[in-house]
C-alpha cells in the first residue's frame, strides 16, 4: 500500500507516492503562478492551486490503482490567508507568507505591551506574514471584504472545504497564524479580539492525523474513486520538513533552502526566545518546531540572475555553470558583502523595512564575486538564525539539508564552511511531503508516535566544513552581523518616502 503525499506550496504543488519503506516511487509537479499586484503584495488564485491539487490527485490515484492507496495525506505552506462568503467562494485572491501589506499593523501592534504576551502564547513573531496582521489589514483597509467574510482560512483549508463542505485546520497550521494558544491547544481569545473577529469565523480545529473520507460526490467522480480513502489534514512544510529528515529532537538541525529558507529544530518543550527572534510551532504528541525563516533564499539568486545579469534562469546548465565559477572567487568574495534582504526579512531581525545591499563594492569586483558574495549572504542569514536557536534550544551537531540549493554542491559546501558544521544530505529534496506521508502513516496506524519519524533520518552525502575557509568566514560574519544595526535606521526611511 502507498500513501499518496500532496505538497502545496507557492511555487509548485506536488503529489509524491512513497511506499511503506519511506521509498519515493512517482514524483508529479504543476507550478503556481504569483500575482503582484503591487510593490510588496503577493497573491496567488486559490482556484488555480485547487485545480493544481485535483490534476496532481488524478494523476498520482492513476499511477497507484485505487486499490494500493492506503491515505492521502497534506503538506502547505504556512501563513497563506484568504477570505471567503458563506458559499466558501473567495472574495479576494489568497494572500501568501510573502506579502507585506500589513507590515503598518505588525509594527502598530508590536508597540503594544500586549504584544510580548501575544508572542509568549502563540509563539509567532510580530510581522506582516502572520493571519493576525493580515487581519489587521484586512479590517482597516478592506472593510468590505471584512464584514462580508464568513471564514478567513488558509489554502488547505480552502481545499479541504472544496473537497469535504467542511471548515477543518490542523494544529501545525493554525500554530503559524499568531491566533493559536500553542499550549492549550485552542484559539487564542486576546488575539481573536485584536482581529476583531470570533472563532466562529474561523475553522475547527485537529490534531494533525485528523482524516476525512466522504467525498463530495462531484469530486469522488472526478477522481474516479469507488471506495473511501482517508484524507489526511496532516500539517505545515516546515514541520513536516523536520519530520522527512527523520530529526526528532534539538542536537540536529533541519535546514530548508528553497524559494526562501528556515531553520529548525524538534523538541518536547515549548521554547521561547526571549528576544522574540524565532517562532515555536506545535505539531503534535507533546511536540514543537522551534526555528526561523528567511524570505530570501533561492529568490535572491533568481533575482540576481533574472534581473542584474538579464539571463534565464530556468536554465540548469548555465545557472549550474555560474555557481560553479564561483569557486574560482576566495572566501567573502574578496571584501563584497551581500545582504540579502530583497524582500524584507523574517528571522532574527523580523523587519519587513530591510533592503539588499551589496557592501565593500569596488572596481576589482565581477560578476562572479557579485554570485558569490549572494550565495554567502543567503548561507550568513541561516547561520543567523542559527546561532539564535543555539542560544535557545542549545547546541547543533549537523546539519539536514533540504530544498533546491541541493542541486549545489558548491552552494552546500559554502553553507558547510560559513556554519562550521557537517552537512547531511538527504536523499530526497521532498522532505516535507516525505513528513506529510509519516503523518499519513501515523493516521492509519502503520507508525505510532512522532518519533517514529527518526525511520527517515538518513543521508547519501556528507560536506565537511573547510576549517580554513570557516575561519576567514568567521571575520566576515562579525561584519555581516553588525551591518543591518548601521543600516536598519536608513532602511526605515527608504521605505517611508518610496
Amino acid at each position: 500500500m502507498n500513501t499518496i503525499a500532496i505538497d502545496i506550496g507557492t511555487t509548485n504543488c506536488k503529489a509524491v507516492v512513497v511506499n511503506r519503506k519511506a521509498k519515493v516511487l512517482k514524483t508529479f509537479q504543476r507550478a503556481t503562478k504569483p500575482i503582484e499586484p503591487r510593490q510588496g503584495w503577493n497573491e496567488q488564485d486559490a482556484g488555480e492551486i485547487f485545480n493544481a491539487t485535483i490534476q496532481l490527485l488524478q494523476q498520482a490515484i492513476v499511477f497507484c490503482g485505487e486499490e494500493n492507496i492506503s491515505c492521502i495525506s497534506f503538506s502547505a505552506a504556512m501563513h497563506s490567508f484568504l477570505a471567503v462568503d458563506k458559499n466558501g467562494k473567495p472574495l479576494m485572491n489568497m494572500i501568501t507568507w510573502a506579502d507585506l501589506r500589513s507590515a503598518k499593523y505588525a509594527q502598530q501592534l508590536e508597540e503594544k505591551p500586549v504584544a510580548k504576551k501575544i508572542y509568549e502564547t502563540t509563539g509567532v513573531p510580530l510581522h506582516a506574514m502572520t493571519p493576525l496582521c493580515k487581519l489587521l489589514w484586512l479590517k482597516h483597509e478592506a472593510k468590505d471584504i471584512f464584514n462580508k467574510a464568513h471564514k478567513f482560512i488558509s489554502i488547505k483549508e480552502y481545499i479541504f472545504f472544496r473537497l469535504f463542505d467542511k471548515y477543518v485546520i490542523d494544529h501545525s497550521i493554525a500554530a503559524a497564524t499568531g491566533l493559536f494558544d500553542e499550549k492549550n491547544l485552542c484559539w487564542h481569545p486576546e488575539a481573536l479580539q485584536l482581529a476583531g473577529i470570533d472563532e466562529q469565523r474561523l475553522s475547527e480545529l485537529f490534531p494533525v492525523e485528523h482524516f476525512e473520507t466522504e467525498l463530495q460526490p462531484t469530486v469522488k467522480k472526478k477522481l474516479k474513486l469507488k471506495y473511501e480513502v482517508p484524507f489526511v489534514l496532516g500539517a505545515s512544510d516546515g514541520a513536516l520538513a523536520n519530520l522527512g529528515c527523520g530529526l526528532v529532537n534539538m542536537v540536529n538541525a533541519a535546514v530548508t533552502v528553497g524559494t526562501s529558507g528556515a531553520v529548525r529544530v524538534t523538541s518536547n518543550k515549548y521554547l521561547i526566545d526571549e528576544q522574540q527572534r524565532l517562532f515555536c510551532y506545535y505539531i503534535g504528541d507533546g511536540f514543537y518546531i522551534t526555528g526561523g525563516g528567511i524570505n530570501n533564499g533561492g529568490v535572491a539568486l533568481q533575482w540576481l540572475v533574472e534581473k542584474i545579469f538579464g539571463e534565464d534562469f530556468k536554465d540548469e546548465k548555465k545557472l549550474s555553470a555560474l555557481l560553479k565559477d564561483t569557486s574560482k572567487i576566495n572566501a567573502g568574495a574578496d571584501g563584497l558583502i551581500f545582504l540579502p534582504y530583497l524582500f524584507g526579512e523574517r528571522a532574527p531581525i523580523w523587519d519587513e523595512n530591510a533592503k539588499a545591499c551589496f557592501i565593500g563594492l569596488s572596481s576589482v569586483h565581477t560578476k562572479r564575486h557579485l554570485t558569490k558574495a549572494l550565495l554567502e549572504g543567503v548561507c550568513f542569514s541561516i547561520v543567523d538564525v542559527m546561532n539564535a536557536l543555539e542560544e535557545t534550544s542549545g547546541s547543533i551537531k549537523n546539519i539536514y539539508l533540504s530544498g533546491g540549493i541541493t542541486k549545489s554542491a558548491v552552494w552546500v559546501q559554502l553553507l558547510a564552511d560559513i556554519s562550521g558544521k557537517k552537512i547531511m544530505i538527504n536523499d530526497t529534496a521532498d522532505a516535507s511531503a516525505f513528513g506529510a506521508a509519516f503523518i499519513g502513516m501515523k493516521a492509519t496506524g502503520l507508525v505510532k508516535k512522532i518519533t517514529d519519524a527518526k525511520m527517515f533520518l538518513k543521508n547519501v552525502k556528507a560536506f565537511e566544513p573547510d576549517r580554513a575557509n570557516h575561519r576567514i568566514y568567521k571575520k566576515y560574519f562579525v561584519i555581516y552581523k553588525s551591518l543591518y544595526e548601521k543600516l536598519k535606521n536608513s532602511f526605515g526611511e527608504l521605505s517611508a518616502i518610496s
